[in-house]
C-alpha cells in the first residue's frame, strides 16, 4: 500500500502548479517515508557468532545431542537488515517559530539463513541430517512528541527548520523462528518442526535533526528531515515461545541428552538474556551462568537492542 500511495502522489506534486503557502494554515498532516539503520551492535554479533546464544533462541533450544553441540545450534546469520520506514506526522504550527509534532514510524529488518543439522528421530534409528532454517524478524515502532523550530521560513517558499523530538517511545518486537524438515518417506515420519519465540521490549527514545520544507501548491508541501535517534532496550522481555514438536515422536537415545542440563522452556514474562556457550559431549556450560554453570533459568546477561542510528525521511506534508 505505500508503494502505491507515493508514486501518486509525486506525480501530484509535479503536475501541480506552484502557488506558494495558502492561508498560513496551522495545522497539516504528513506521510513520510525513509531509511533508518539502528546500531543493534550486541544481536548482530551474537547471530553471527556460533559461540554465543540467546538462551530463548528456539534454534538454541532444538533436541540437542552429541553431533549437534551448541555451536551448530547457534546458526550463523547475517547482521539484520533495515527496511524503508513508513509513518505519519501531526503538525501544528504555535506561532511563526514554533510548530509542535506528534510523529508515528514503523521500520522493520530480518535476518535469515538455512544449514542442516543432526537429528535422531528414533532409539531404533541412527541419527540423519535434516534442512534447517532459521529467521530473525524484528519491528520498531517509535512515537515521538516534539517541536520544531524555524532557522528560516518564507511563507511564499518553505522553511528550513531545528527538529527535536522532547519525549519518545521505541516499541522493539523480535521473533526468531526455527524450521527443520524432516523427510522420511521410508518410515512414514515427515514432518516440518517449527518453533518460536516472540519478545518486546519498550526503550524511551529521543531525537534530534534538521529539516527542510518546500511549498509545492496551496495545500501541499514536500520535505527532508534527517535526524539522529537515541535508544537502547534492555528489557526484552517473552511474550509467546510455541515449542517443536518433536515432543510428539519417540525419545532419542538416551545417551543423546542429559536431562539435568536442558534449558528450560521459555514462559511469558521470561528476559532475553544471552551467554558464551559451549558444549561437553551433550552438557552445555554457558557464561555466566546458572547456579550449577549450566544454561537454565538463571543464566546470561540480559540482552540489550541498541536502537540509535540515524534516520531520513522524505515528507509529503497537506495543508488543513
Amino acid at each position: 500500500m505505500p508503494w502505491i500511495v507515493l508514486p501518486i502522489a509525486l506525480i501530484f506534486i509535479v503536475i501541480s502548479p506552484i502557488q506558494g503557502h495558502a492561508k498560513d494554515s496551522r495545522l497539516s498532516v504528513a506521510y513520510t517515508f525513509g531509511v533508518y539503520q539502528p546500531s543493534l551492535k550486541t544481536l548482530n554479533r551474537i547471530l553471527g557468532d556460533p559461540g554465543r546464544a540467546i538462551l530463548q533462541d528456539p534454534n538454541y533450544l532444538l533436541p540437542r545431542n552429541r553431533l549437534l553441540p551448541a555451536e551448530k545450534r547457534n546458526i550463523v546469520s547475517p547482521p539484520i537488515a533495515g527496511k524503508t520506514s513508513f509513518g505519519l506526522d501531526i503538525q501544528y504550527e504555535a506561532n511563526k517559530r514554533f510548530s509542535l509534532v506528534a510523529t508515528l514510524s514503523v521500520w522493520s529488518g530480518e535476518s535469515s539463513l538455512s544449514d542442516e543439522i543432526d537429528l535422531f528421530l528414533r532409539q531404533d534409528l541412527p541419527p540423519d541430517t535434516f534442512p534447517r532454517s532459521a529467521t530473525y524478524d524484528l519491528k520498531i515502532t517509535q512515537l515521538w512528541l516534539g517541536w520544531k523550530y524555524n532557522l528560516i521560513r518564507d511563507p511564499d517558499f518553505g522553511r528550513f527548520y531545528l527538529n527535536i523530538g522532547l519525549f519518545g517511545v521505541s516499541i522493539a518486537d523480535l521473533t526468531m523462528d526455527s524450521v527443520v524438515k524432516v523427510n522420511r518417506p521410508d518410515i512414514d515420519l515427515s514432518f516440518a518442526s517449527v518453533s518460536s519465540t516472540e519478545a518486546q521490549g519498550i526503550a524511551f527514545t529521543s531525537r534530534f535533526g534538521f529539516g527542510g520544507e518546500y511549498y509545492v501548491t496551496k495545500s501541499i508541501s514536500f520535505g527532508i528531515d534527517a535526524n539522529y535517534i537515541l535508544a537502547t532496550s534492555s528489557k526484552i522481555k517473552v511474550k509467546r515461545h510455541f515449542r517443536s514438536n518433536f515432543s510428539t515422536n519417540l525419545p532419542s537415545p538416551p545417551e543423546t541428552t542429559d536431562l539435568q542440563n536442558i534449558p528450560q522452556v521459555p514462559q511469558e514474562g521470561d528476559q532475553l538474556t544471552t551467554a558464551v556457550v559451549s558444549s561437553q559431549n551433550v552438557t552445555d556450560l554457558c557464561e555466566p551462568g546458572d547456579e550449577s554453570g549450566g544454561c537454565g533459568r538463571g543464566a546470561g546477561s540480559p540482552l540489550e537492542l541498541e536502537l540509535s542510528g540515524f534516520m531520513v525521511t522524505g515528507v509529503i506534508r497537506y495543508y488543513f
